[in-house]
């Protein structure tokens, strides 16, 4: 019997617009009424996910938790401290900064464990397609060292162009990325990630700690970094809009889109069936 749902938030729960739809709101509060825990899992900071989750009833995630950074954080809905953290060392920061720098036309996110996310070399286009759900310090000049003691949760680089950011990632010096986790998501982002951190690990972390098969989950998503949380499911859901990787290792996808609310499907098709 399935007893959590994790999912993706950015164009997997919440729209294109970076709303919940009504749909997904209806369907959880349903759920929670079935005993089944609701799991957002993101790429983002615990808080950035908490504000984007401000206007859902209070009842979608009481008594529940967060995976963030891509499953580099858990945390206890309501409390700051992570139950798990992984941090990136600030040298592995430093060797990519200092790559983003030399090549000129990327753009960079570093994200801090404390949720500060600084941008470097960021586009209009960029703050715009963040507005109203990410908060973003920008850089100033060519240097990061503020941040040497600052515990780091995970960085990114930004291109708009996801062919050409996987040709940049193809021509990357190997060394730039040893010992890290690598996946793409949003149509924009290269991430990286401390060694062995993904949504699938975080998933699979809070199920032990909560006593839950992970046979009895399922998982949501659209997109790259979302693959490893849909393959440890027992169920990996993929939106309509979601791209072909993601497609191709899930075991069902969704005829709605993230703007339909796809929690309506995953309840009606796969948890009040259990319930009849």
């Amino acid at each position: 019997m399935y007893k959590l749902v994790a999912t993706d938030m950015d164009e997997t729960f919440l729209g294109f617009d970076h709303t919940v739809p009504q749909a997904n709101i209806d369907a959880i509060l349903r759920m929670r009424e079935l005993g089944v825990l609701f799991v957002p899992a993101s790429g983002r900071a615990y808080g950035s996910i908490m504000n984007s989750l401000r206007n859902l009833p209070e009842e979608c995630l009481r008594d529940s938790y967060v995976i963030s950074y891509n499953g580099g954080c858990i945390n206890r809905v309501g409390e700051d401290e992570p139950l798990i953290s992984n941090r990136i060392s600030f040298e592995a920061v430093k060797r990519l900064f200092d790559y983003a720098v030399y090549i000129g036309d990327v753009g960079m996110h570093i994200y801090t464990q404390a949720g500060d996310i600084w941008g470097w070399n960021i586009t209009q286009s960029e703050l715009d397609y963040l507005h109203g759900h990410m908060d973003l310090k920008l850089l100033e000049g060519e240097s990061i060292e503020f941040l040497r003691d600052v515990p780091l949760s995970k960085c990114l680089f930004v291109y708009e162009d996801l062919d050409l950011l996987h040709e940049l990632a193809l021509a990357m010096p190997p060394e730039l990325t040893e010992g890290l986790s690598t996946t793409f998501s949003s149509g924009r982002y290269y991430e990286f990630n401390p060694a062995g951190v993904d949504k699938g690990s975080g998933l699979r972390e809070l199920a032990a700690r909560l006593g839950i098969d992970i046979a009895d989950t399922i998982a949501c998503g659209d997109s790259a970094n979302d693959m490893a949380m849909i393959e440890a499911a027992g169920v990996g859901v993929v939106v309509s809009n979601a791209t072909p990787d993601a497609v191709a290792i899930a075991d069902y996808q969704a005829r709605s889109s993230c703007d339909d609310g796809v929690f309506a499907e995953v309840l009606e098709r796969f948890i009040e069936p259990e319930h009849a």
